[in-house]
């Protein structure tokens, strides 16, 4: 009986529908990841409204001061030719102020106006002038207030910290085999009360139309208190798991994805974090085991090396009953 003849017998009707899962159980002929290793999805959505403050908060670093400098830049471009436009001798400056160029005089003195410094060389005197500069120091405030806050919901808002191993593993487990993985807390927070769900979607054929099957996977150890080490996260593949009786090369030919979800507490910043990643196939390897990534000291400190949360090892796997049904 061929692979996915066999695959098909035993996803076909089972399994969670998609949009329980949240997401869709249709697929195209290219299907892709749902989940990304980032932990975003797979999805572009089309004619969403997005909040200019909420895009300000989330994107990178880079993004981020690039858009504050071009705001700073630009306003005082606005403003310095403002003055120009509507009364430059209304600047005054001291007899020892160096700067000669009118745009330079205009500009240097929107900045200290925008900014609130004052340094005493430029100053208004006429009306036109006070009156804008008036103007300009309150859009300045606004502005400052703004980027205050902006800056505070960046570093208060701190990411999840949770590493995943790169590779999810089948292999022994108690008297038979499970399928595992791995995550660590590669910040130097800590993190408490972890839980963590995983679904399993496979592809199968549907009255011959492929579609996407969810099936919740338990986990043994689902639940930690502390999160100092490493956390191995265990699926038993006994009668009742929808993986059992699958062999190496059903791993390897199957469409399947395991997706990932883990919440906690972050006691440093006390925020409840929410990491989610996921596996295909092509990042499962049958018949390995995982390699101890600490060591006791001599002083009986226990040393964790993060980098080593992947590293693994060939392991001789139980016999199992084949896919039959």
């Amino acid at each position: 009986m061929q692979f996915r003849e066999r695959m098909n017998r035993r996803f076909t009707n089972k399994g969670e529908k998609g949009d329980d899962f949240g997401f869709t159980n249709r697929i195209s002929d290219s299907a892709q990841r749902i989940l990304n290793q980032n932990g975003s999805f797979n999805v572009i959505r089309v004619g969403e409204k997005k909040l200019i403050f909420h895009e300000l908060l989330t994107m990178s670093w880079t993004h981020f001061l690039g858009y504050i400098l071009a705001y700073y830049a630009l306003t005082n471009l606005f403003f310095a030719g403002l003055y120009l436009l509507v009364d430059f001798n209304g600047i005054g400056m001291t007899s020892d102020y160096e700067v000669q160029r009118p745009f330079l005089i205009a500009f240097y003195f929107s900045a200290q106006t925008l900014t609130t410094v004052g340094y005493g060389s430029l100053y208004p005197l006429s009306a036109p002038v006070s009156t804008l500069a008036a103007f300009e120091a309150l859009i300045g405030l606004m502005g400052f207030a703004i980027f205050t806050g902006l800056m505070y919901g960046r570093f208060s808002k701190t990411p999840h910290s949770i590493r995943f191993s790169k590779h999810a593993l089948v292999a022994p487990y108690k008297d038979g085999i499970g399928i595992m993985f791995r995550a660590a807390n590669e910040r130097n927070h800590n993190l408490t009360e972890l839980e963590v769900k995983v679904t399993l979607a496979i592809i199968t054929d549907n009255d011959g139309k492929p579609g996407r099957k969810f099936f919740p996977l338990p986990i043994d150890n689902n639940r930690i208190t502390y999160f100092p080490l490493n956390w191995t996260m265990v699926h038993n593949i006994t009668a009742e798991s929808p993986l059992y009786g699958m062999r190496e090369q059903d791993f390897a030919e199957a469409d399947m994805e395991l997706l990932i979800m883990v919440k906690g507490y972050n006691e440093t910043t006390s925020q409840e974090v929410h990491a989610r990643f996921s596996y295909t196939q092509r990042e499962i390897v049958y018949g390995a085991k995982y390699l101890l990534p600490y060591y006791f000291r001599e002083d009986g400190i226990t040393i964790f090396e993060l980098d080593k949360i992947d590293n693994h090892e060939p392991a001789e796997l139980p016999e199992m009953q084949a896919i039959t049904q």
